[in-house]
């Protein structure tokens, strides 16, 4: 049966000690000088700067191949405009954001761009930014895997395919993935096997 594609970005699950996430984030901050849209499971990286009236740590979303803080799991209500629904940020306001910045978590996350065989279990591959979905304020991002490597800089790696009767090795595979390149880590990644 081959796999559904529904990429929907990075969804925090367990810890890599094998307890399951507690729904632990922390608060950030994206500015309105920042012109691009951040969903839920979208991968962020730390801007370099502070809000003001918090001292909240700015983020924007990351690229492929930047080394990385974690992943957006919420936003704040928007006290500028309450008809806002909260789960997205459109580009260019002013948003508080939830983030799983802990560098022992586990994100469930769909591979596109390629063929995922159990070989590739252990390498490290770079995410995609991807296309969101402005229907139901999700995020675009997946795993690229035109990038699996054993290079020790790729930003994720790749711990196992999540075993669920409705998930195969193949294409559109659900895999569980560890930040490897994380900006809180003592160093830029460790090289796959």
């Amino acid at each position: 049966m081959a796999n559904t594609s529904r990429i929907n970005g990075f969804k925090p699950v367990k810890y890599l000690g094998g307890s399951p996430w507690n729904g632990q984030a922390n608060l950030y901050y994206i500015p309105s000088t920042d012109g691009t849209a951040v969903y839920p499971g979208d991968v962020v990286k730390l801007a370099g700067s502070a809000d003001t009236a918090g001292g909240a740590p700015t983020v924007a979303l990351a690229a492929a191949g930047d080394a990385v803080v974690g992943v957006v799991v919420g936003f704040l209500p928007d006290p500028t405009n309450l008809n806002v629904d909260g789960l997205g940020r459109s580009a260019s306001t002013n948003r508080y954001c939830w983030v799983v910045d802990d560098p022992d978590v586990i994100f469930e996350v769909e591979a596109s761009n390629g063929t995922p065989t159990v070989a590739d279990i252990g390498l490290n591959a770079n995410h995609a930014v991807g296309t969101p979905s402005t229907t139901f304020d999700t995020s675009g991002a997946y795993i690229d895997f035109g990038t699996e490597a054993t290079t020790a800089a790729l930003t994720f790696k790749i711990l196992s395919v999540v075993p669920r009767p409705d998930n195969e090795v193949g294409a559109s595979v659900k895999l569980l993935v560890k930040i490897n390149n994380h900006q809180f880590g003592s160093h830029t990644g460790t090289a796959g096997v």
